[in-house]
């Protein structure tokens, strides 16, 4: 008797699509902001940046081929408790930014300075959360 070969099996489509999906999102955000730094003449940075945001969306790619919490929010195919700790994790960045910006301002402010651009980030993000609480309870 002879046994059957063993092999992975191979992912759903969907599976790959969404791990090429977050691929292509890193390439080209990365992309976009490589080709500022060009744009501005700063020709060493732009480099660097490309180099960085190939590695990390082959990183992302590899990555999100795996299993695990980290590997199922990348593909963007997480289960309720994965999407939560995806959701407190946005909310401690978004904390985290909002203080050094406003941190930015006071400091920008205290040198005798506009607070910009500093000001600006912080009414984007206040704007942003006031509006996105009434579209969350809206539909709650």
């Amino acid at each position: 008797m002879t046994t059957p070969p063993t092999h992975t099996p191979r992912p759903p489509r969907t599976h790959r699509l969404r791990r090429l999906a977050t691929t292509a999102v890193l390439i080209v955000g990365g992309g976009a902001i490589t080709l500022g730094a060009w744009l501005g003449g700063d020709h060493d940075l732009a480099l660097v940046l490309a180099v960085f945001y190939v590695v990390t969306a082959v990183v992302a790619f590899v990555v999100a081929g795996g299993r695990g919490d980290v590997a199922a929010l990348l593909r963007v195919a997480g289960d309720e408790r994965q999407r939560s700790l995806d959701l407190r994790a946005t909310a401690g960045s978004a904390l985290a930014m909002a203080t050094f910006c406003l941190g930015g301002m006071v400091v920008d402010l205290a040198r005798g300075g506009s607070g910009s651009p500093w000001a600006l980030v912080c009414a984007v993000g206040g704007v942003s959360y006031v509006l996105a609480l009434a579209v969350v309870r809206a539909r709650h």
